[in-house]
Order: structure tokens, then sequence, then C-alpha cells
């Protein structure tokens, strides 16, 4: 049986001293920069924080631990923790989160990867928004093929297809568990590669994938369309 985990973590270098990063944690207009649409913060312990990140997804948390420039906890409406930490490294800062719950199975695992992978997407956006380049919001989420798949536990290297939503371009094309091991001939070891390939490819695009399915492996084309949206309805 897949063992349950406890913990999501991401962490990343940015070239600025840890003052600058806690700025860009807890200053609404600092943290509007990287990753949030609009926010509020209420930088105390007890303080609610607020986040709405755009694409439909928001955020709502207290903080129940906080040391300037180095560390802020937050507990969600859901019970669990997300923990910000700031260490000082060769000059710059050391950035890592942790969320702690409890994910097993397919479709929480998928949760899970999907949680982590949105978190070092701003993660990535930090780092090039503080070290001086752009704002890489932009190219996140513009397209989707409707496919829910999680890191592939075990055997082929891959993504392992959990779910299809809906009247979306997967749907009759990819089956639930199948193993989704290239996306126009790159290989998607795991959730990252092949949600990073697919949602920052531009919508109305085609796009190649190679599956394993019951031993065999199969090749579907397909197009994207906008992020969050079935088809036809970019359209209405």
């Amino acid at each position: 049986m897949e063992k349950v985990i406890n913990s999501v973590k991401r962490e990343i270098f940015v070239n600025v001293p840890p003052e600058k990063v806690w700025k860009a944690l807890t200053v609404p207009e600092e943290r509007n920069r990287w990753e949030t649409r609009n926010c509020e913060l209420d930088i105390r312990v007890g303080g609610t924080v607020s986040l709405d990140y755009g694409w439909g997804v928001n955020y709502v948390g207290t903080i129940i631990e906080l040391e300037e420039n180095r560390k802020l906890v937050l507990e969600g409406e859901d019970e669990g923790l997300t923990t910000w930490k700031i260490t000082p490294q060769d000059g710059g800062s050391a950035v890592a989160i942790e969320y702690t719950g409890m994910w097993s199975g397919d479709f929480e695992m998928m949760q899970a990867d999907n949680m982590a992978f949105g978190t070092y997407q701003f993660m990535r956006n930090l780092k090039s928004v503080y070290e001086g380049k752009e704002d890489l919001r932009a190219r996140f989420w513009r397209s989707w093929i409707g496919v829910l798949h999680r890191t592939n536990p075990s055997g082929i290297p891959g993504a392992k297809v959990v779910k299809t939503q809906p009247n979306t371009p997967a749907v009759g094309l990819v089956e639930v568990g199948d193993v989704i091991t290239h996306v126009n001939r790159i290989k998607t070891t795991s959730y990252d590669v092949l949600e990073t390939i697919v949602s920052e490819t531009e919508p109305n695009k085609k796009i190649i994938l190679t599956v394993m399915r019951d031993g065999r492996q199969l090749e579907v084309e397909m197009m994207t369309v906008p992020y969050g949206q079935t088809i036809g309805s970019s359209d209405e």
C-alpha cells in the first residue's frame, strides 16, 4: 500500500536579503507584485491573511506564529498549516514553504502535487521579480487539456491520469490510469514537467501526448483550450 504523506515542501534561492523577502510576504503592495491579485495582511499573531491569486483561487488563514525576517506560520480554514521560512544564504535568502496535512491515494496525491506546483510557480516569480527581472505570471495557466494527474508513484516515470474533466480536449483520448510519458516528445517524468508544458502553451495549439496504456504505447493529439474552460466556452 502506498504510504500517506503529511507534508509538502518547496524551496528556492532568491538573491536578496531576508528583509526584502519578509516584505514580499508581509506588505500587501509587495505581495501583489509577485503572487496575489489582491490581498489583506494583518501581520500579528491572531491576524488574518486573505489572498486572491487569480484564476479563481483564494486562501484565508490565521497567523499562529511569526518571527520577523525568518518565519511565518498560517493555519488555514481546513486547519492545515502553511510555514514560510527565510534563511540567510550566500548573500541572499533560501526561501522555503511547507504545507502540513494528510494525503493518500491518487486523487489526494494529485491535489498535493497541484498545490506544490502552484506554489513553486509563484516562488519562481518571487525570485524573478526581486532579482530585477520580469513578472512571469502572464505565462502561467494559459491553457489546459482537462487532465487531472499526479506523479506516477511506481513503474514507468511519468504523470498518471487520475481524472478527465467533462467537455475538455482529453475526453475520449486519455483514460484514467494512463501514464503520460512525453508531451511533444519531451519527457514528463513528474507532475510539474507535464503541467508546466501544457499550462504555459498558448490556447488553441496542438500538442502530442505519448501515453502508456495496458502495456502499449500510444500517441494522441489534441488542441489546448484556455485554462479552466471547456470546449466551445471560449467562443461564447
